[in-house]
Order: structure tokens, then sequence, then C-alpha cells
């Protein structure tokens, strides 16, 4: 049992280390505190809780809070659970997308909660990695048996995680300045709107070719990214010349803003996938297949979301 003392412990670290004890394999945890834990270090460890997946408060008292993890690091293979954030993300894109362009701004409201669940998935996701490391069972039982490959899972789980938080703050800027944003001129909205479709169609073409392994499409995704990050620049000072309302023109600029950093983190996504390609444990070495089969083109397949 971990035993974590929160005594005159300063602002987030006993969320924090709540956080690690999950992702590390821990248990039980266990808090206490000199003299009590008060209500309020009480509440913030079951605040911590609800929102982890696999976490439970097992006893609460003021003397000490007990903490459970129940759930078996092996049980999910984490291929399906990376193309169940994929669908996530692409959940919020068409959600940011329908508000921006007249349809269902009320699901702006949806997005706290489908934040929540990608970040339960993301952490999900690197407990099993870094368990794996020290377990051939649970790394078999997840799908990812390389030492290589649990490197660049992790790297390409932390991406999908920021590019849950990017998405989700262009929401948070629709939903507080949408009647706005709809009168912007035509133009400028369409920019924009042409911009969240682009990015659905590369994180898209991202996840394929990371699931199929294709060095040629990652690379074709890499070579159209580069296309449209310098222009995201002139995008954000398009918007600020042509928008009369100041609060406007600050919120579409955060929108292009992170926009473009979403389109980063899928650079750095094909870029694993492409690292993959030619990692030593692909391919046997010397396999006269070996450089074929990495720029081969994928074919496109749907893998089953994970059952909960």
């Amino acid at each position: 049992m971990l035993r974590i003392d929160v005594t005159r412990a300063p602002p987030n670290l006993l969320e924090r280390l709540l956080v690690g004890s999950y992702i590390t394999g821990q248990d039980q945890v266990l808090v206490t505190a000199r003299g009590g834990l008060t209500a309020a270090k009480r509440k913030e460890i079951h605040r911590v809780v609800d929102r982890i997946l696999g976490m439970t408060v097992v006893a609460d008292s003021p003397e000490a809070v007990e903490v459970q993890n129940f759930i078996d690091p092996g049980k999910h293979a984490l291929p399906r659970l990376m193309h169940r954030v994929d669908q996530i993300l692409q959940v919020e894109l068409a959600i940011c997308h329908d508000a921006l362009t007249g349809k269902e701004p009320l699901q702006l409201e949806m997005l706290d909660s489908i934040e929540e669940e990608i970040d339960r998935l993301y952490l999900l996701m690197v407990r099993q990695l870094l368990l794996s490391s020290d377990s051939p069972r649970i790394a078999h039982s997840i799908e990812v048996e390389s030492h290589h490959y649990q490197i660049g899972d992790r790297l390409l789980a932390k991406v999908m995680e920021v590019a849950g938080d990017l998405i989700h703050d262009i929401g948070t800027e629709l939903g507080g300045n949408l009647a706005g944003l709809r009168r912007l001129p035509p133009s400028v909205r369409g920019m924009i709107v042409a911009r969240i479709e682009r990015l659905q169609r590369l994180l898209t073409g991202t996840m394929t070719a990371f699931v199929h392994l294709s060095a040629v499409d990652a690379n074709a995704n890499l070579n159209e990214i580069a296309e449209i990050l310098p222009t995201d620049g002139r995008l954000g000072q398009l918007i600020a010349r042509r928008a009369a309302n100041r609060k406007v023109a600050v919120a579409a600029q955060r929108i292009a803003c992170n926009l473009n950093m979403t389109f980063e983190m899928l650079v750095i996504a094909n870029e694993v996938t492409i690292n993959r390609a030619v990692e030593p444990e692909t391919f046997a070495p010397g396999s006269p297949r070996a450089a074929a089969e990495t720029l081969r083109s994928s074919r496109a397949t749907k893998l089953a979301p994970p059952a909960f």
C-alpha cells in the first residue's frame, strides 16, 4: 500500500500524486494528514477519483481516505483505446464545425464531458504502457510487445490528449462568442470552417497511416500540413482586420491558433509512424521486403471500439 501524507502539501500536489499512483500501477493508496484530513482535501480526493477510470474510494473518514485501483492493466488492447480516442476527437471537431456553421449549437455543452472521457482514456493508456514495460504478459495482452513501440505509443497517446485539450478550447471560444463569430464576414468564417474540415480529414489520415504503418501516407500528411502551417499566421491577421468587434476578433484568433497547434500535434503523430516504419523490430534485419513494406500505402479498415 502506498501511503501519502498531505500535511502542509502545496496546492495541486495531492491530485498529481494520486494520478501518479494510478499510472505507475499502485493498487492501494492511503491518504492521511497529521491532525486529520480537512474537508477540502477529502473533496479533492473524490474529485480526482471520479475522473479516473477504475479508481475508487473504498474507505473515507476524517482520519484517512483509502483509494483502490481495480482496473486490470491488461484488459483493453491499446489499439482499440486509441481508436476510441480518435473517434472522440472527431466528435469534438464535428460539434465545433456544426456550431460555427449554424447547426446544433447546444452540443457545445457536451464538450466538457467529452474531454473528461479523453483524459480518462489517456491515463488508462499511460498506465498500461508503463506497466507493460515491466510485464511481458501485460505487453502481450495490450498488443504492444516491443519496447520500441511502447515509447512511440506513449508519445502518440500524449499527442491525442493534447489535441483533445486544444479542440475543447476551440469549443470554449465558440460557446462564449458564437453569435459574433457567426456574424463574421462569410469569407473569414468560411476560412475557419474550411480549416476545421481539413483538420478532420488529416486526423483521419494520420490515424489510418499509424494503424497501417504506412510511411507513404504519413509522409503525404506531413507534406500537406507543412503547406497549411505557414498560412495560419495570415489567417489570424485577416481575422484581426475584418472583425469589427474586438472580443470576437480575439476569440477567432484563438481558434485559429488552437487549430494551428492541433496540426502541429498531427506532425508529431505522423513522425511516430515514419520512425516506427524503420525501427529494428518492425522488420527482420536484412529482410528484402523491408523497403517495399515500409513504403506501402494503406488500405482502410475499421477497428472496433473497446467495450467497457
